[in-house]
């Protein structure tokens, strides 16, 4: 039970990690050294960080992306939002998991610019794809902007709060919109997320070498949700294997108690030849390790042919 359950549980921490790093947060991110909002990489710092990325043999893809908020108008609605200037090609393969339920990605060479928006906020301007948007934003440089743009297509992430704000466009049009040339975040794919903590770590070396005025935060950093998960469901597992633990330990206690009592008598010719109490309780102790060794290996195999026929 409890290989099948640890098994169990190792899948959903992969799966959760899995939607986490292809919902679109990437293996780890290269971010502005001060914490705020609005601040940004420099072209030049984020054309350095990139180069320096390029160099790592372990990653696999390099997305830069611009945030900014603002207020989006469908004719007589209008609401807040949050949105992401990216480049199409990269952001799709980032957000693999993320769901379209309705029209397709832009491609970021279209005429008007496209954007995909989620679907609570496409619920919450009766908005479908191909309708028209204004967006407008308190630009880089303190004044305000705006721009016209289409909606290519409506996506669902799982997070409702998430998909009731978020809106993604051409990175090229959010830096228009934004009047800069800088980039929010540097988002990163690795070929194997056990490297990340190797990644990081040479990144940020790497980083303070060539003097870039940057932070590195990796994917379970900047999502807590999932470290709080893992804390629940190991004190779940850790209860259960508690529990567990004091049922086999009572259950051997007993059984190895009934074979004491049973054997009374060969105890007694035993101790006769001149077997000490020491030996003989030596002899029981083997014959319990045994037992507990044959059980666990079993035991191990019949959890494991389990996983294997549940995973099938």
């Amino acid at each position: 039970f409890m290989v099948v359950a640890a098994g169990f549980l190792d899948f959903t921490f992969w799966g959760l990690r899995q939607a986490i790093v292809y919902g679109g947060l990437g293996h780890l991110q290269i971010l502005p050294a001060r914490v705020d909002a609005r601040a940004r990489l420099s072209a030049s710092a984020a054309d350095d960080v990139a180069a320096l990325l390029r160099g790592f043999p372990r990653v696999d893809l390099i997305a830069p992306r611009v945030e900014f908020q603002g207020l989006v108008s469908a004719g007589p609605r209008t609401l807040t939002f949050s949105g992401i200037g990216v480049e199409a090609a990269a952001e799709s393969k980032l957000r693999s998991l993320t769901m379209l339920t309705a029209g397709q990605w832009f491609t970021g060479r279209e005429r008007v610019p496209q954007v995909l928006i989620g679907s609570g906020l496409a619920e919450r301007l009766h908005a479908r794809p191909r309708a028209m948007l204004a967006l407008i934003a308190y630009s880089d440089r303190g004044s305000m902007s705006a721009s016209d743009v289409q909606v290519a297509g409506i996506f669902e992430s799982g997070v409702l709060e998430y998909d009731a704000r978020m809106l993604l466009l051409p990175i090229g049009a959010a830096r228009e919109l934004m009047q800069t040339s800088g980039t929010s975040s540097l988002a990163v794919l690795l070929r194997d997320a056990a490297e990340t903590d190797e990644v990081v770590a040479r990144l940020r070396s790497g980083l303070i070498r060539r003097g870039i005025a940057g932070r590195v935060a990796p994917w379970d950093a900047l999502s807590p949700v999932y470290a709080s998960v893992v804390r629940l469901y190991r004190w779940i597992l850790d209860v259960f294997l508690v529990i567990i633990t004091l049922v086999v330990v009572l259950g051997i206690a007993n059984t190895m108690s009934m074979a004491v009592f049973e054997r009374t008598s060969e105890i007694g010719m035993l101790r006769a030849l001149g077997f000490g109490s020491w030996r003989i309780l030596v002899m029981f102790v083997t014959e319990a390790a045994m037992i507990g060794a044959i059980g666990a290996i079993g035991g191990v195999a019949l959890g494991a042919a389990a996983c294997v026929a549940l995973s099938a």
